[in-house]
């Protein structure tokens, strides 16, 4: 009997977002006459959360959390955000079995 051959998933992309220019977000979300209270409430986040983002403390956001806030600011997320992605490889191990069959598996 021949075994099957599995085929790890060995490359996984994490994407994020980095605020463009954090004064610039602050002056959207004044010119729509929102506070930081209801930004955070109308993104359904912390008024400190917006507070670090307009100041810079927080340098990356989820991309759902950007799109609200850009829809909620009425403005393309392009003019806040860069979308930042990255490939992550997890480590590859080889183990022999006690019956002498290796077992690859990805951590």
């Amino acid at each position: 009997m021949r075994g099957t051959r599995r085929h790890l998933n060995l490359v996984r992309k994490e994407s994020w977002m980095r605020v463009i220019d954090p004064a610039a977000l602050r002056r959207k979300r004044i010119n729509q006459r929102f506070s930081q209270r209801d930004l955070a409430g109308l993104v359904r986040r912390s008024q400190a959360a917006i507070h670090q983002l307009e100041t810079g403390k927080m340098k990356t956001l989820t991309e759902d959390l950007a799109l609200l806030i850009a829809a909620r600011l009425f403005t393309d997320w392009e003019d806040l955000f860069i979308l930042e992605e990255h490939e992550v490889v997890p480590r590859v191990t080889t183990e022999v079995l006690p019956s002498g069959k290796a077992q690859v598996s990805a951590a």
